[in-house]
């Protein structure tokens, strides 16, 4: 049987508050639909974060609509569940929000709500195969629990048949993450032959005694940490499962270009060397698009602040899409003084909320809340509604 892996398209987000960011965005998401349909696929899997709002704007949801019509028009069924971003409060309701409710009632009207199936959690036999999957869970919710609940309903729906188990969940373990909601050890003990996750936006296919855990990654750059490995590609990933084996194949996707530096810059003749190398890596690229610029600079003493910033939109303009620059300054050390070792926000946020002598509710909705506005993207009113959710929930 042949299953295509896809996850992570973000529909509608304007990266940079470009609208051919968001453009590149459906693109990707249409290449990835059509290299799908190429395969020939007996299912498709999707992994979590169609969009990137739990409430899309109606274009992005027409798109996103759009993209799966065309596979079950084809007769492909795709199995389909939440992520973080697809989840948010109905307050009106005192419950949880989601796209996919009003997507999947739509493919009913339609006449193929057999071929759209979200899975929240639960499990479902499709031909001989078992495809099991949950939406995604924040930290402290037990999803050990839940995968041993979907293990056993995949068992009595199919005690022989190839298993299939769909998450969308940071994986420590197979992933480098601050906040992973779940350890390897806890999916690896279940026998799922194909453990299909999204929310981690690169591409990572581990192997562990005959059996396959993946992350198919995002189809196009949604954050501006995935920039550096920009060169790595973005992926969809096509999975033969055999009687004696299984077989996984990735398949690239043509996104935009990225090009990223990161430089010391000591003085004016050192960032327009830097300037000029950029320019010439634009022009070699061979792309019909123009590439987004971004990195860091270190400026040296003779380097004033915003100068590099200035002169590389300027000098780069017309050969990139957008340019960033981050500037740092290396503050001298003074004899004696106390060095402080590189941590990022979300290992500072987390050791001074476990420090603070909270009590353990007031701790976790602490973090929760960080999680809300960092890692979930949630701004303005969508934050403040979040915010409102979890107190809700007691959490």
């Amino acid at each position: 049987m042949r299953v295509v892996h896809m996850s992570d398209n973000h529909l509608g987000k304007a990266q940079f508050h470009l609208a051919e960011r968001e453009e590149d965005l459906y693109r990707a998401f249409d290449e990835a639909i059509e290299l799908a349909l190429e395969q020939k696929p007996d299912l498709v899997l999707h992994t979590g974060d169609l969009f990137d709002s739990y409430r899309p704007h109606p274009r992005a949801f027409v798109r996103g609509f759009e993209g799966l019509l065309r596979i079950v028009e084809a007769g492909v069924p795709v199995v389909i569940i939440e992520g973080n971003h697809e989840l948010g409060p109905d307050t009106v309701r005192r419950r949880m929000a989601s796209p996919l409710i009003n997507l999947r009632k739509l493919f009913e009207r339609l006449g193929y709500g057999k071929l759209l199936i979200r899975l929240g959690p639960g499990a479902v036999r499709i031909g001989d195969l078992v495809v099991a999957g949950a939406p995604y869970a924040s930290r402290g919710v037990r999803i050990a629990d839940t995968v041993e609940s979907l293990q056993r309903r995949s068992d009595e729906l199919c005690g022989e048949c190839p298993k299939v188990l769909m998450l969308h969940q940071g994986v420590r373990g197979m992933i480098k993450a601050v906040y992973p909601e779940v350890d390897f050890s806890e999916v690896a003990r279940s026998s799922f032959d194909y453990v299909a996750m999204g929310h981690y936006h690169n591409r990572v296919v581990r192997r562990s005694g005959g059996r396959v855990f993946a992350y198919s990654g995002s189809t196009e750059i949604i954050e501006t940490r995935e920039i550096p490995l920009s060169g790595e590609g973005k992926y969809i990933l096509v999975v033969d499962l055999q009687g004696d084996g299984m077989e996984v194949r990735s398949l690239r996707l043509r996104t935009r270009p990225f090009i990223y530096f990161s430089e010391v810059v000591k003085n004016t003749r050192d960032l327009f060397s830097l300037i000029e190398r950029i320019r010439e890596q634009a022009r070699s690229l061979g792309s019909e698009r123009r590439p987004v610029i971004y990195g860091k600079v270190e400026l040296g003493d003779e380097v004033r602040a915003g100068l590099p910033t200035l002169e590389m939109r300027r000098s780069l303009s017309d050969v990139a899409l957008h340019v960033i620059v981050r500037e740092i300054r290396t503050p001298r050390e003074e004899e004696g003084a106390p060095t402080v070792s590189g941590v990022g926000l979300e290992e500072l946020v987390q050791s001074a909320i476990s420090s603070m002598k909270l009590d353990e509710g007031v701790r976790s909705l602490a973090l929760r809340v960080f999680d809300l506005w960092y890692r979930e993207g949630k701004r303005g009113e969508d934050f403040v509604r979040g915010v409102l959710g979890l107190m809700e929930e007691g959490l």
